[in-house]
């Protein structure tokens, strides 16, 4: 199956125009046929697969590059990807000395949104209240143009890749005063060794604190040598909070992992927005690339509101334990719950991709995304996390259904999808 989907997915990239590259007439193989038009190329991977790359009519040339193994067979060389989700380049210098740049994007895809004008807020029938009868959509629908060329996580962030990011910052131990989501983490450390191998289509990671997220944003920045977006750190004086938020910057509650239930901090979070490292996407930035450049649902990605078949083929929802005391609640508690269920996770990848080809935008456990507006919901907020949960009703599987808290407070529940800023 792994096998397959490589080769389907390898299938797409050579038809993608960013890629500039040439379909092989070996189609029973990875092969990348490149001819040098242009420079720089952008070349979209599958973890964990071998492929071949060639340049076409080109000998005696030299490779050169650290970010992957590979060996060299006269114009071409065989290079395997990897275990995890990463950026990565190789130079190809020619005998007359030009130098030609790839761009290896391995799990994610180039997107670049400035193509076209994108469908954005959501379609003015579909407001809604919470219990409180406080308005919850205040972004109207419109189109705008998003001046940006994005490295976009193909899949949500799996378990794996997650734990293999932060191995050194989870304990070994479990321990009865850690949150409840840092022992699953640490269970599940056990059970892999570092430097383990991360199945394409492992579980998504749904128990990240918001914290967290940033923290492995940036130590993935790190492990690929690029510059992290984010500055974190601990301030517990309320007397800075007003006088420290400007522009992007904000706080939010957080945990680290040698610290109990109770010892949770005031994270002052400042954003280098010049940094060429990974980052969550921002608010119209995660729209866009939900709807992967459709313009006439504003709902969902699919269309038909009641259709839960056609849904089903796109996002989990639906899935709810019987055993789980939250089901006694009332329906209007559950639709505030934040995916406060019990719930396991999905692996990723398994259901249909969305036209961008971004497989589980919708569904399985909503993603982080930091808010610009801080007005667009009913008090200021920093960040918001879109998408829905597997637990969630069909009803609720729209894109302005968001779970949000104050200054970042801790929920369960929460996922995480990163981009990357290339232009």
């Amino acid at each position: 199956m792994r096998n397959l989907f490589g080769k389907i997915l390898f299938a797409l990239l050579l038809m993608s125009a960013s890629l500039f590259a040439t379909k092989s007439e070996n189609t029973n193989q990875n092969f990348i046929n490149l001819s040098l038009q242009d420079s720089i190329h952008w070349l979209e991977m599958e973890k964990n697969t071998d492929y071949t790359i060639c340049i076409e009519d080109v000998n005696e040339g030299l490779w050169k590059g650290n970010d992957f193994s590979y060996k060299k067979e006269q114009n071409c060389i065989l290079l395997n990807s990897g275990k995890y989700v990463k950026n990565g380049k190789i130079w190809y210098t020619t005998k007359l000395g030009s130098v030609y740049t790839f761009n290896i994007l391995v799990g994610m895809k180039y997107i670049d949104l400035s193509k076209q004008d994108h469908l954005l807020g959501y379609s003015m029938v579909n407001i809604s209240t919470n219990q409180y009868g406080q308005i919850h959509d205040r972004d109207p629908a419109r189109f705008e143009k998003i001046n940006k060329v994005l490295a976009v996580d193909v899949y949500k962030v799996t378990e794996c890749e997650f734990i293999q990011v932060l191995w050194d910052s989870i304990p070994s131990q479990t321990n009865d005063e850690y949150p409840e989501n840092y022992n699953f983490w640490i269970e599940k450390k056990k059970g892999m060794g570092k430097n383990d191998l991360c199945d394409i289509h492992d579980s998504a990671a749904i128990r990240v604190f918001l914290y967290n997220a940033f923290i492995y944003a940036n130590n993935r920045s790190i492990r690929d040598g690029l510059q992290p977006v984010y500055t974190l750190k601990i301030d517990n004086n309320p007397d800075n909070f007003s006088s420290n938020k400007k522009n992007s910057d904000f706080y939010i509650k957080g945990f680290t992992f040698f610290k109990s239930n109770s010892d949770w901090d005031m994270i002052f979070v400042k954003i280098n927005k010049k940094a060429n490292g990974y980052r969550l996407p921002y608010y119209d930035e995660w729209m866009a690339l939900a709807r992967g450049g459709d313009k006439k649902n504003y709902a969902n990605i699919w269309g038909n509101l009641k259709d839960s078949n056609l849904a089903a083929q796109y996002a989990w929802f639906g899935n709810h334990n019987p055993n789980d005391p939250i089901s006694t609640k009332s329906n209007e508690w559950k639709k505030e719950s934040c995916g406060e269920w019990k719930q396991n996770s999905q692996p990723v990848g398994m259901l249909k991709p969305n036209a961008f080809g971004l497989y589980d935008m919708m569904g399985l456990v909503c993603e982080n995304v930091i808010l610009e507006n801080k007005n667009l919901y009913d008090y200021e907020r920093f960040t918001t996390c879109k998408g829905g949960f597997l637990t969630d009703s069909l009803e609720n599987m729209n894109l302005s259904a968001h779970c949000d808290a104050r200054n970042g407070a801790i929920k369960t529940f929460q996922g995480l999808r990163l981009v990357r800023q290339l232009k």
